[in-house]
């Protein structure tokens, strides 16, 4: 697992470099027992960003990111079936989540980071948007611009042959499982006006959020696959630029609209609405 992850951090950096310096340290998650284990450590460590923001603005990623390993820890508690468990909830979102941590610790500490990443944070940070804004900007620049680096530098076949994109694809269902809770807690905890996604009345904007993320991650998976054929570093680096640009044309759309004097209405809600979640007992 360490060395897939340096495998990891070192094709995401590399090939951005002559865009954006790569952040750096890697993250601090490391797989190396049960796939159930690794996914728990994973949503530990996300609960704790969240808990740590309060009402930061940052934080409605986070919290929608918990969702997300919480219905990924039941699926595999579950035993849903998968080809390669190990290497969907263990190496593939261990290496995932550690991407994300890199860019959060790397913007906390003044350092360069990517350029979806970067518009994602200054939304947060200063922008007059919504909840909902922050968190398709943090996922754009998950799913669109590290997601494909992950995979290329994991392998997209199986060590004994066979791709690994049926699993890449039974995952969607984790992440539609996870759609409607994370909606209802991001808008309970820090902007109401988050609940007009909420799919238990609205269906057309529930429908509408996973079409979204699912054609993101139909484009990572291209985008992945265009790294691992490459056939020199030239090439590599026209893909990564690709990569690169692809994600910040959408942060720009995604932070486009602003209403004036929002930050303190989301504020002031986050205030009354945000009390700490009980820590889940521990198996």
């Amino acid at each position: 697992m360490a060395v897939a992850m340096a495998a990891v951090i070192a094709l995401s950096g590399g090939t951005a470099s002559a865009a954006t310096p790569a952040p750096a340290p890697a993250g601090p998650l490391v797989c190396q027992g049960p796939a159930l284990g690794c996914v728990r450590d994973a949503r530990r460590t996300l609960e704790g960003i969240r808990d740590r923001l309060g009402c930061d603005h940052r934080a409605p990623f986070p919290a929608i990111y918990v969702h997300l390993e919480r219905s990924l820890e039941a699926a595999v508690a579950d035993g849903e079936h998968f080809d390669e468990p190990s290497w969907l909830a263990g190496s593939l979102n261990t290496g995932f989540v550690n991407l994300y941590l890199d860019a959060y610790e790397a913007d906390r500490a003044g350092r360069p980071v990517p350029a979806a990443w970067h518009a994602a944070f200054a939304a947060a940070r200063t922008a007059d948007v919504n909840a909902g804004q922050d968190v398709l900007l943090g996922a754009n620049a998950h799913i669109q611009r590290d997601m494909p680096y992950v995979l290329a530098a994991l392998g997209l076949t199986r060590p004994q042959g066979g791709t690994r994109k049926p699993d890449y694809d039974r995952f969607q269902a984790v992440l539609d499982r996870a759609y409607g809770p994370a909606v209802q807690d991001v808008a309970g905890r820090y902007d109401v006006i988050v609940a007009l996604a909420d799919d238990r009345w609205n269906p057309i904007a529930g429908l509408t959020g996973r079409q979204l993320f699912r054609s993101w991650r139909a484009q990572a998976w291209e985008h992945a696959r265009q790294l691992v054929d490459a056939p020199d570093q030239a090439a590599r680096d026209r893909v990564a630029r690709r990569i690169e640009t692809n994600a910040a044309q959408w942060a720009q759309l995604l932070s486009a609209v602003r209403l004036p004097g929002y930050r303190k209405v989301r504020d002031d809600y986050c205030r009354t609405h945000t009390t700490p979640e009980p820590a889940p007992a521990r198996p």
